[in-house]
């Protein structure tokens, strides 16, 4: 299967991005005026003192030479020594300054992102590749980054223009014109190269981040990859992908070299007009030699910024499409969101009421809970069963507040859960999955990751009454032996039993368990029902499970079926009406025998 990135309709992502103006990417940078206005202003100091240098030019060969005036040359010396000394701390504070508020920003606004991607709901991610979202985190941070670089140079630039400008007038207002004549060439080539630039940026960035999307996605799944043989294949259509962006990459070079093309010829004709006016003037004695050779080199600083502004166009092109980018991720709104003034509970009895619950994962599809009710007692152990598809994990993503329901409330000890601080609430919420999410680290660090401040003995308590210790103390390293990513170098059963062992550091009040043994041998299902029944003592308990010989023990059960209740009671009075409980019941049996 090739995963090749989708096409992208230049003219729908522009139009996309116009929308977001540089008016909606300025709020990213307000917070760093103070900064960005100091950065410019040295910037300024820095490059309005080497303008001097040709002025100095002009005193020494009009005055200087002709009269041999000593004293006023060890005069420009000394001036001199002193204006290029200043500038030389200029330099230095300047280029600390542009450093530490790029460095800033991007540090700063990373944390935002990130921040502002953990309160996103799970419906976001479903949506969302996760290579995007790291795309979004590293390079498009990096590109506003340099977006604000580009900013404070357009400032220095743009002010050391119009000083140098108004110098030429000074000196011979007749030929300053005639050199301004030639900034509108330069303006409509920097327009316009601009233009396309900004465009073909704007879809290189789209392409690279699609690649890093099917990056991850090859990288995450590499078992897969490598179980059907198909690294080569894989190989071949990272190559296939990156082909456009090679072509890309090089429309975008063959736009620079038509930028500098057009400036290189028309920078020329400034000289030569220059030259040509020069000639003319000195000869009439409208000016002197020295102040055509201020002039002659005030034309070639004023070109540097006119160079400068045509360089930055594809910068800034690349920072505000990363920048754009950034503000479209932030403006996406969290689902989920707490009320104001949440109650913020420090430990929750774990009485749990659903009531008249509808809930459906799309307006375009039907509701996978509909009109559910159940009440759970603290301390009660209640399973959820029924075909796939009924509703089971949708129940226990509700009562975790993933998602909001559509109509009804759900209430913890009378309390409606939209109305709890989220950390509070889920806190006094222990979950254990099918197929639990281990951190690269370290086992003591996985385990501490349900209660950071645990002290080494509470973490080995939680970790004997998981049954974590019984393979720990085999382990070199013990508790410090690092597992890699996602506890890679860990079977399922030991994977299982450290994911228990964070719940029983956490001790919540209500515990969630989802399929936690369905995939573990019997020896593996033994050690982590074990740890599980210490983990369940005294706390409110909902199982979720396909294997129906693991909740024989459950208080209630609790039988759904496209979303409804169809049968509630212990297994005892299930078995004995029919139902589907018993069907499903009888079939696991006899498959077990079969098998």
């Amino acid at each position: 299967m090739k995963r090749m990135p989708r096409e992208i309709n230049s003219d729908e992502l522009l139009k996309k991005y116009d929308k977001q103006s540089m008016e909606k990417v300025l709020p990213l940078v307000k917070p760093y005026r103070g900064l960005l206005l100091s950065s410019i202003f040295t910037l300024v100091l820095f490059n309005s003192i080497g303008i001097t240098m040709p002025w100095m030019l002009k005193i020494a060969i009009d005055r200087v030479i002709p009269n041999a005036d000593y004293m006023l040359f060890w005069v420009l010396c000394g001036s001199m020594l002193i204006i290029y000394t200043a500038r030389s701390l200029l330099r230095y504070v300047a280029s600390y300054m542009v450093d530490y508020m790029g460095i800033r920003i991007m540090v700063d606004l990373r944390q935002k992102v990130f921040r502002h991607l953990q309160s996103l709901s799970l419906r976001f991610y479903e949506e969302y590749r996760t290579g995007k979202l790291i795309s979004n985190v590293i390079s498009d941070v990096a590109l506003l980054q340099m977006l604000v670089r580009t900013m404070t140079q357009l400032g220095e630039q743009i002010f050391q223009l119009l000083l140098i400008a108004f110098l030429l007038l000074i000196i011979n207002w007749k030929m300053g014109l005639l050199v301004f004549l030639t900034l509108p060439i330069h303006y409509f080539n920097f327009y316009y190269f601009r233009k396309i630039m900004r465009r073909d940026s704007l879809i290189l960035q789209e392409k690279m981040s699609e690649i890093s999307a099917n990056l991850s996605e090859t990288l995450t799944g590499v078992k897969v990859v490598k179980s059907f043989s198909k690294e080569r294949s894989e190989c071949l259509s990272f190559f296939q992908n990156l082909r456009p962006v090679v072509d890309m990459q090089m429309r975008l070079t063959v736009g620079g070299v038509g930028l500098w093309t057009v400036f290189d010829m028309v920078t020329l004709a400034t000289y030569l007009a220059t030259i040509g006016m020069g000639i003319m003037y000195v000869q009439t004695h409208a000016i002197s030699i020295g102040e055509f050779v201020a002039f002659y080199s005030y034309v070639g600083m004023m070109l540097q910024p006119v160079n400068v502004l045509s360089g930055l166009s594809m910068t800034f092109a690349q920072g505000m499409v990363g920048a754009t980018r950034i503000v479209n991720l932030l403006n996406t709104i969290p689902e989920i969101k707490e009320a104001p003034n949440p109650i913020r509970p420090e430990k929750l009895n774990g009485n749990i009421s659903f009531d008249h619950v509808t809930f459906g994962y799309g307006k375009d599809k039907g509701p996978v809970i509909d009109n559910f009710n159940l009440t759970i007692r603290p301390g009660q152990k209640v399973a959820l069963v029924g075909p796939s598809g009924s509703g089971k994990s949708t129940i226990s993503n509700l009562l975790l507040r993933f998602y909001d329901i559509d109509t009804g409330s759900i209430k913890v000890d009378g309390m409606d859960i939209r109305k709890l601080g989220l950390d509070a609430y889920r806190n006094n919420i222990g979950v254990v999955l099918q197929e639990p999410f281990l951190f690269s680290g370290s086992i003591r660090e996985n385990i501490a990751y349900a209660k950071r401040d645990a002290t080494n003995a509470e973490i080995e308590h939680a970790a004997e009454l998981a049954n974590v210790t019984e393979f720990v103390e085999k382990l070199p390293d013990g508790f410090d032996t690092l597992i890699g990513e996602n506890g890679a170098s860990m079977s399922g059963g030991q994977k299982q039993r450290l994911a228990i062992a964070r719940a029983v550091l956490k001790n919540p009040s209500i515990l969630i368990l989802d399929e936690a043994t369905s995939a573990l041998d019997t020896v593996s299902e033994y050690l982590v029902q074990d740890a599980l029944d210490k983990l369940m003592e005294g706390k409110t308990t909902i199982i979720i499970a396909h294997r129906l010989s693991t909740i024989k023990n459950a208080d209630m059960i609790v039988v759904l079926d496209a979303g409804r209740i169809v049968q509630k009671g212990t297994h005892i009075e299930l078995m004995e009406q029919p139902g589907v409980y018993r069907e499903l019941y009888q079939t696991q049996k006899q498959m077990a025998v079969q098998g």
